[in-house]
């Protein structure tokens, strides 16, 4: 197992969100990881776990605060931008597909509704 990189062990202050998991990214760039913030519910896409699998890879499961992913800050927001489109895609076909008459009527106000 290899130790974290020193750059990542400096932690930029920052909240932690609720639900959500924090990471610290770009570390091998210019040596200061930048801090990110992300939905839990967006760590079972594809591309976040790749990118997990190679934090695990690299540095092993031990960790206390922030994630370090072995990648570049752009690698990082695009697998981030893909889940969030999968998440989207996802959450309004799930809608498109269950939204029944009176559940649409209740979206509008009784004015604007003619039955």
């Amino acid at each position: 197992m290899k130790r974290h990189p020193e750059a990542a062990e400096v932690v930029v202050p920052a909240p932690i969100k609720k639900g959500c998991a924090t990471f610290l990214v770009g570390a091998e760039e210019d040596g200061a990881p930048r801090r990110f913030a992300v939905p839990v519910e967006l760590l079972g896409h594809p591309r976040i776990l790749e990118l997990l699998g190679e934090a695990e890879e690299n540095y092993g499961y031990a960790y206390e605060g922030a994630i370090v992913l072995p990648c570049g800050v752009e690698r990082f927001q695009k697998a981030v931008n893909a889940a969030r489109a999968q998440e989207r895609h996802r959450h309004q076909h799930h809608h498109h597909h269950h939204f029944s008459l009176p559940q649409l009527v209740g979206c509008f106000r009784p004015s604007h509704v003619v039955v």
